[in-house]
Formats: structure tokens, C-alpha cells, sequence
């Protein structure tokens, strides 16, 4: 599940390899948000047993780390979770990838809800045993204003034990630094490779612990980039 902690890399070298893992070999980013999607819920299945009773809350942005969270919030509920979505947005601004996720949470009738709206209640967050931070992913630029802030301040508020999706929203991959405010994770599951941002200024005290999961990059570029 883990890969080398040589694998660390900057924003810059990650989106390479998303690019040349679609051109060059076809391997769609849809398919690597089902697999990032995937290994978020089975990391969490691992740490928590039993899913029949474990409840967890998605909270997820427009783009495609929302996706992921969506994804994620599938397979947990496929296991038995009790799975509640929060979406930060109206679907109509959601990335195409992500939109298509969260049809699927909509025909398998999963329940959703928009942050703020008639039916959301901030206790969806308090009562889950697990938080899911889909909100903003390495592509963040600038400081988190309006109703992202809001969302990131409901999932610190929450008490609850906190899963970041590739990275804590608000955290800056590569320096580590913190613009504004950011979801303070107890567990961040990095997809692919590990981001040079965990590790200095502010990274570690968002993070909290450190997994790197396989989401389908060619075993060989992880290699090269070990390797150098």
C-alpha cells in the first residue's frame, strides 16, 4: 500500500505524471479517482473493523478531490457505513469527473446534502465516528475564503477522528505553509506519491500520520522517480 518515503514530490512532478499516465498509457484520471476513491474507503475499513456500525461523513469540494470523496463515501456505504455527503457547492459547478461520481451517490440514493442548505445540520459532522476532508487538493491556490472556510472550520470544529483525501485542504504541497486556515487531519491518505509539503513548515502538524496509497500510476514511473 505504501511506496518508498524517496517518492516525495512536488506539485509540478505529480501533475507530469497524472498527464503522461493518460497519454502516454491510457490510464483515464477517472480511473484514478475509482482508485484513489477505493483506497480511501478500504484504508479506512482497515483502521476501523467492523463498517456494520462505523459512521462517516464526506465533506467534498467542487473539484476533483471531491470526486475522490465521493468515490470514497461509495464504497463505504457499499460496505455497510453509515454514509452522509456534504458537498461545498451546487452540483452544477462540480469538475465532469466529479459531477460523475456524484450521479452515482444519487441513483444509489446516498445521502447528500448541501453545506448550508435547508436540510444540512452541522451535527452530521459531530455524529460520524469518521470525517472524510474532500474539499480542496493539491491545486489550492491562495487563501480559503466564504463557504470552503466555513466547511474547513465544521470538519476541525467536529471532534471527530478526521481522513484527508491526498492532502489536508488548505495545506500548500510543496512549501508546507498554511494560507489562512487548513483541515487539521489525523491521518492523511496521499494518492500515488507522498507530497514534499508533509514533511516541512507546517505539513506535519496537518498531516498527522502519513499513508501513501496505490492508485495506478505504472509501477516503472514510480521507479524512476525512486530511482531519479
Amino acid at each position: 500500500m505504501s511506496i518508498s518515503e524517496n517518492a516525495v514530490l512536488t506539485k509540478r512532478e505529480i501533475l507530469e505524471i497524472e498527464r503522461e499516465t493518460e497519454e502516454k498509457y491510457g490510464i483515464s484520471r477517472l480511473v484514478l479517482m475509482e482508485n484513489a476513491g477505493r483506497m480511501t474507503a478500504e484504508i479506512i475499513k482497515s483502521r476501523f473493523g467492523k463498517t456494520g456500525n462505523l459512521k462517516v461523513c464526506v465533506v467534498s469540494g467542487k473539484g476533483n478531490n471531491g470526486g475522490d470523496g465521493f468515490v470514497a463515501a461509495r464504497y463505504l456505504f457499499n460496505a455497510g457505513c453509515g454514509v452522509k455527503v456534504v458537498y461545498i457547492a451546487p452540483p452544477e459547478q462540480f469538475t465532469k469527473l466529479s459531477f460523475t461520481n456524484y450521479e452515482i451517490l444519487c441513483k444509489m440514493k446516498v445521502d447528500a446534502f448541501l453545506f448550508g442548505g435547508s436540510d444540512f445540520k452541522t451535527g452530521f459532522l459531530k455524529e460520524a465516528d469518521v470525517v472524510i476532508d474532500a474539499v480542496f487538493g493539491t491545486g489550492l491556490k491562495g487563501r480559503i475564503t466564504g463557504v470552503p472556510a466555513q466547511a474547513v472550520s465544521a470538519v476541525n470544529g467536529s471532534g471527530r477522528f478526521v481522513v484527508c483525501a491526498d492532502i489536508p485542504s488548505g495545506l500548500d504541497a510543496d512549501e508546507g505553509v498554511i494560507f489562512g486556515d487548513a483541515v487539521k487531519g489525523n491521518l492523511t491518505v496521499s494518492f500515488g506519491f507522498a507530497k514534499k509539503g508533509f514533511y516541512i513548515n507546517r505539513g506535519p502538524e496537518y498531516c498527522g500520520e502519513i499513508v501513501v496509497a496505490d492508485i495506478g500510476f505504472p509501477g516503472f514511473l514510480k521507479k524512476r522517480v525512486i530511482n531519479g
